[in-house]
This record gives structure tokens, sequence and C-alpha cells, in this order.
């Protein structure tokens, strides 16, 4: 793993960013219209403490912005730290006390994610390990890599895939 060392030249060093979801909260019963219900992931509190003792640390969600209070107010609650909801949308790097809650990737010395693939420098790698976690055999070039076909529905009942062509009847500003 790559060592990143405190250093005053580069704000990205740091801070720590953390994933919300699964992460830091657990919660098994699925979405639920964004409620935030679920409780700490063990280790989760003890941990985020512990780096906060040593740097900023923002979390990070994909959650609509409209939620990022109620993930400042769990944060809040289930950890005692002091939070902030990020709303300056030009913001690149975190150095506060605090801990922000954004949904953007913010420069830093190192992400916890619990959907995260660590790049070392082998697509061959990563990309094996990319169709392994979406749920397809590997590919052992990365230049015979195909989107599956689309189909009535997956072997799991799930509807079909969206093709591209829906895609661009529904959202034409897309590429």
């Amino acid at each position: 793993m790559t060592v990143v060392p405190l250093d005053p030249a580069s704000p990205a060093s740091h801070a720590v960013g953390i994933d919300f979801d699964q992460t830091l909260v657990a919660h098994d019963d699925g979405w639920q219209d964004g409620r935030i219900y679920g409780k700490p992931v063990p280790g989760a509190i003890e941990s985020l403490h512990a780096l906060k003792r040593v740097r900023s640390v923002f979390i990070m969600t994909a959650r609509p912005r409209r939620f990022h209070a109620a993930v400042a107010g769990w944060l809040r609650e289930h950890s005692g730290l002091e939070t902030l909801v990020d709303e300056d949308p030009e913001r690149a790097y975190w150095q506060g006390d605090c801990l922000l809650v954004t949904n953007k990737k913010l420069g830093a010395a190192v992400y916890i994610d619990d959907r995260a693939i660590r790049f070392t420098g082998d697509w061959t790698a990563a990309l094996t390990q990319a169709h392994h976690a979406i749920g397809l055999p590997a590919a052992a070039d990365p230049a015979t890599v195909t989107r599956p076909a689309t189909t009535a529905t997956t072997t799991t009942n799930r509807p079909a895939r969206t093709t591209p062509a829906d895609l661009a009847r529904h959202f034409p500003d897309r590429c």
C-alpha cells in the first residue's frame, strides 16, 4: 500500500475519506426511501475517533443532498463529534476540525469504502475484481470486454437491463 505522510504542501494528505452507508452505518433492511435507521458497524465509531485524532475526516455519501443533514445528525448522535454539511461547490480538499459530510470525492490520503477496488497499477487485476463485484465472469484481456446482451429477465428474475438506446430516449443529454 502506498504511504501518504502528512505534508504541508499537499492538501490531500491532510484528510481521510470514509464512505457512510454499510461502512459506518449498517442497514440491512434496504434503502427505505433514504431513511437512516441503522446502528454503527461494529468498530466504526472507535475507528472514526482514532482517525479524527490524526487527520481531518470527511464522510462521503452517494445520497442526494437532501439527506446530508440527516447523515450529519446520525454521525453527531453516534460519535459525539461536530459535523458540517458541505455547501461549497468548489471544495476540493478538507482540512477542518469537524466531520464534513459531502457527496464529492475530495482529495485524501486514503479512502475507506465497502465497494472499493484497490488499483495497484494492474488493469487486468482491477478488471477481474470489477467483473467479480458486478457478477460477471473474469475477462483475461481488457480489450475483449463487452456489454452483456440485454434480456427480458436475468437468472435472478430481475428486470431487464436498460439499453443505451433506452437511456438516450430518457436522458438525451447523456453520451
